[in-house]
């Protein structure tokens, strides 16, 4: 459940962000997975 949710984050932001580099991509999925996991 927990990673459905996740994979359904990284697409939403794929579609809303599809300019910017991967590392950002990355960057900012990393810092709200902390966010949801602290």
């Amino acid at each position: 459940m927990v990673k459905n949710s996740f994979i359904s984050v990284i697409f939403q932001e794929k579609r809303e962000e599809n300019s910017g580099s991967v590392e950002f991509q990355v960057f900012r999925f990393t810092n709200k997975i902390q966010r949801l996991t602290s």
